[in-house]
């Protein structure tokens, strides 16, 4: 996102309510989701429900997708896979 989106984001921000605000940056904090993909999701979910949950939203974080990725190499390595 570039730097002027960011900051229309903190904008929209600051004109919910503040339950929704809060709700915003509890689930960024457990999702570790930047607040205006939050925000786009819940959009996108409004406009066509069967679009997106924000189930599907949960990501791995990049130290265990490297680690799960370390794994992985060792396991092919010891069935000698390439």
């Amino acid at each position: 996102m570039q730097k002027q989106d960011t900051t229309e984001i903190k904008n929209i921000l600051d004109y919910l309510p503040e339950p929704i605000k809060q709700a915003i940056e509890e689930y960024c904090k457990e999702t570790q989701l930047l607040p205006e993909l939050v925000i786009e999701l819940a959009i996108a979910h409004f406009l066509d429900v069967d679009s997106v949950t924000f189930g599907d939203c949960q990501i791995e974080s990049p130290g265990v997708l490297r680690e799960q990725n370390k794994i992985l190499k060792i396991q092919l390595a010891a069935k000698d896979v390439k």
